[in-house]
């Protein structure tokens, strides 16, 4: 028996199992988990799509430009200041 038609008797008995092992539907488990396990094998055996490599123009920027810019100080926040308690005493 090959690896491809173990696996296919695999997955019809996994949906024979799961309909309840019913009697008279072992064709349609066979050929459903067929399609089942060639569907899985040609989305294994596709290449995933290379990543875009990245801009050439990053690559032929000088390092200086590289270099992160001075950041400015960032901008004082101005809180509400709360009146102070003076005791006075008289």
């Amino acid at each position: 028996m090959s690896d491809i038609e173990a696996k296919i008797r695999e997955k019809a008995r996994e949906l024979w199992l799961a309909e309840g092992q019913p009697e008279g539907r072992a064709d349609q488990h066979w050929l459903e988990a067929e399609a089942i396990v060639r569907a899985e094998a040609e989305t294994a055996a596709k290449p995933k799509a290379a990543r875009k490599p990245r801009a050439a123009a990053a690559k032929k920027e000088p390092a200086e430009a590289k270099a992160p810019a001075a950041k400015k100080p960032a901008a004082k926040k101005e809180t509400a200041k709360k009146p102070s308690l003076k005791v006075v005493s008289g």
